[in-house]
């Protein structure tokens, strides 16, 4: 049996006012127009709800029995209601995960990630640092709804859009190193930090081969950004990083000299092909490309 929310309202106004005027003018409806709503409810519930006077309508044993129900399901449609508005004013609800590199995360996602919130209170944001390969791993497995990062490895799952290109160079404080247009060609003279093999970087200067491949291998190993130029800062050796990288907080001051030949890094937006993504991740990816153009980067950091 189906109860509309404006049958319901009829017979609790009807049965708190006792009077077909007085609820016809409450209701806004003509007393002929309130009369007929009525019967076709009682005919509906196959029963009579009201007992007829010339002056008042009185509640029959069926009435008095079914008025509690009536006025608790009229309050929960309308509390209902009051929910849905609610959600409706604080956008869109739910749960998103990011998986996203170190240089990225912490240079472009804090003013994305602040505008986001703002606008979507009521979403559950979770981000990841993860390397490039992880990141696909993550976002092809399901366990990241977007994955931001290059594509490392299988990615045929995936749906990539390009977010930016940025050269790799070596990143220098000029108190400890000076850079040259020899060391950018790989010259082996200054010492290099090393990256982790798994990052795609790394990957990068192999797939060139790039003379600076020998030389890394006698530096110390880093695989966290803030560490990396720490040490670099610190004089304990040249970072090798994207113009991305070098646009972090911490490398201001320091020198960045892409290499010769160029190598690019390209990052992209990553999600399953076959898993649309729900109203929240959508709202975030949005918030990220919105952001991006507004970042502090590098001038040599292109983007798409």
């Amino acid at each position: 049996m189906n109860l509309s929310e404006r049958q319901l309202r009829l017979f609790v106004t009807t049965a708190a006012l006792g009077n077909i005027s007085r609820a016809s003018e409450a209701l806004h409806l003509s007393q002929p127009a309130l009369t007929r709503a009525i019967a076709a409810f009682e005919a509906q519930l196959g029963t009579l709800l009201f007992a007829r006077t010339t002056r008042r309508v009185a509640l029959t044993p069926e009435g008095e029995a079914f008025l509690p129900t009536a006025k608790r399901l009229l309050e929960d449609l309308e509390e209902a209601g009051r929910m849905f508005a609610l959600q409706g004013r604080q956008g869109v609800r739910g749960r998103v995960t990011v998986a996203v590199g170190s240089s990225f995360g912490s240079i472009v996602l804090p003013g994305a990630v602040r505008a986001f919130q703002a606008a979507h209170p009521a979403v559950r944001l979770r981000l990841v640092d993860d390397n490039s390969e992880g990141i696909v791993r993550r976002v092809r497995q399901a366990d990241a709804d977007l994955g931001i990062g290059s594509p490392v490895g299988d990615v045929d799952a995936l749906a990539c859009r390009r977010l930016l290109r940025a050269p790799l160079g070596l990143l220098a404080p000029r108190a400890h190193f000076r850079l040259t247009r020899a060391d950018a060609q790989g010259v082996p003279r200054l010492p290099l930090l090393k990256e982790s093999a798994d990052t795609s970087i790394l990957q990068l200067l192999r797939m060139h081969g790039s003379a600076l491949l020998a030389p890394m291998e006698q530096g110390v190993e880093v695989s966290s950004l803030s560490i990396q130029l720490a040490l670099a800062q610190a004089g304990v050796g040249v970072a090798v990083l994207s113009a991305l990288g070098a646009s972090h907080p911490s490398a201001h001051g320091m020198r960045f000299v892409p290499l010769q030949p160029v190598v690019q890094r390209e990052l992209f937006l990553m999600r399953r092909r076959d898993r649309p993504l729900t109203p929240a991740a959508q709202a975030f990816e949005d918030a990220v490309l919105r952001h991006l153009p507004a970042a502090a980067l590098r001038p040599e950091v292109l983007l798409d």
